[in-house]
């Protein structure tokens, strides 16, 4: 039971390990102004409907920057989630047989990391223009 449980185990890890992109950058013609900052962005069914609210809220005049990856925290989370399915999973059927047992696992192992993950979002602000009201270039004035 445990070796079966084990290889579950490892399958589960190395196919949260090949799924999807690992690391988006966003990068505008404006030049980014102050400090960085980091936020961990919440998703639901495998990224497509997010949880939390945009990155770049503190931000009243743009993102410069944005940078979207799977930080080492959250292939921690992932993992962790992973696990913890694989345990709810071999729970629920727990006085089933051992290969119901592991099927069941493997669908926790599988459905809980499809359901919530999350990702690390690195961000820079556009700063305040200063005596400007737009980013725009002003047009030439005519000389003679």
């Amino acid at each position: 039971m445990l070796k079966r449980f084990a290889a579950v185990a490892v399958t589960g890890a190395v196919l949260m390990s090949q799924a999807g992109c690992y690391h988006t950058s966003i990068v505008t013609d404006r030049a980014p102004g102050g400090r960085e900052y980091s936020d961990r962005q919440w998703f639901t069914i495998a990224g497509l409907v997010p949880l939390s609210s945009p990155a770049g809220g503190e931000c009243p005049n743009g993102l410069a920057r944005a940078e979207s990856e799977l930080s080492g925290t959250d292939w921690l989370i992932n993992i962790g989630l992973g696990v913890a399915g694989a345990f709810a999973g071999a729970a629920i059927c727990k006085d089933e047989s051992d290969e119901r047992v592991s099927s069941c696992a493997a669908t926790g192992a599988t459905l809980i990391p499809f359901l919530l993950g999350s990702r690390t979002v690195k961000y820079t602000c556009v700063p305040e223009a200063r005596g400007q009201q737009d980013f725009m270039p002003q047009p030439p004035v005519p000389q003679g």
